[in-house]
């Protein structure tokens, strides 16, 4: 690929760190934030791995997204892969993920990221009070290790996904480091929650936003999907929010509608 299109700039004033994912382009981590760097103020880099691939990044890249950093004022937000759950019933999996997660650390320490992002996974929203005093009990311990690897523990942020978030509650203020919160409002519309209600929960402890268009599916659409009274109604509850708003989009065409749909909100 050689036409990279230059992202649009969101130039009006704003309290927060504006950020994008590292998949705008049909190209590698390295690549996209090399193009998206000058346009934002943080990126998302967003790890997989399976039995058959990964996109682990060498140390050689690594310290080229650091110094990447360093000149564009630029900071990262690291999203730990989603093939494996935390908190699932089988101690192999558990140890599988665990030790996925504690590579990424030691790999992106260098970054000195805002933010690790993490998805408690392992439970589904109709279980019953069993699985779900099984699911914190083994994931709570998980956690601590995690946090213990970070050199700022309360960057570890646990994102809500498609289980009500109030299960995280004891994950959240019962370990001996406190948690961030990474809130995803396109999940609270995708399971049509109190948006509002879960921001103003949330916020004091939330370190980033991702904001997206959303069908009441997984995807993640552009925000032009989403009405501009929306959109400034979301503005308006983080009025005075430090932390970084990620626009989780997945390609050059919704990326830059939304960052065109946002510039239209503020």
């Amino acid at each position: 690929m050689t036409d990279f299109t230059p992202l649009p700039r969101v130039t009006q004033a704003r309290t927060y760190r504006l950020g994008v994912t590292s998949y705008v382009y049909p190209a590698d981590i390295l690549t996209n934030v090399e193009r998206v760097a000058p346009v934002v103020d943080d990126i998302e880099i967003v790890f997989f791995e399976s039995h058959d691939a990964s996109n682990f990044p060498s140390l050689d890249t690594i310290e080229k997204l650091r110094m990447i950093a360093a000149r564009h004022d630029l900071t990262y937000t690291i999203h730990f892969p989603t093939d494996r759950a935390l908190g699932s019933p089988d101690p192999a999996e558990r140890e599988a993920f665990l030790a996925s997660v504690l590579h990424i650390i030691e790999l992106c320490r260098p970054l000195t990221p805002h933010g690790w992002i993490l998805h408690v996974e392992g439970i589904r929203a109709n279980a019953d009070a069993t699985r779900l005093r099984a699911w914190q009990r083994d994931t709570a311990p998980l956690l601590g290790i995690i946090a213990g690897m970070l050199d700022h523990p309360a960057r570890l942020c646990l994102e809500n996904i498609d289980y009500p978030f109030d299960w995280c509650e004891p994950l959240l203020n019962n370990l001996p480091f406190a948690p961030g919160v990474c809130l995803d409002l396109g999940h609270l519309w995708q399971a049509n929650a109190d948006w509002k209600a879960a921001v103003q929960r949330w916020l004091p402890r939330t370190r980033i936003v991702h904001l997206y268009g959303n069908d009441q599916t997984s995807r993640h659409y552009s925000l032009q999907r989403t009405p501009i009274p929306l959109v400034q109604e979301v503005l308006a509850t983080l009025a005075g929010y430090t932390g970084v708003l990620t626009l989780e989009t997945f390609g050059y065409d919704d990326t830059a509608t939304s960052l065109h749909r946002l510039s239209e909100c503020l």
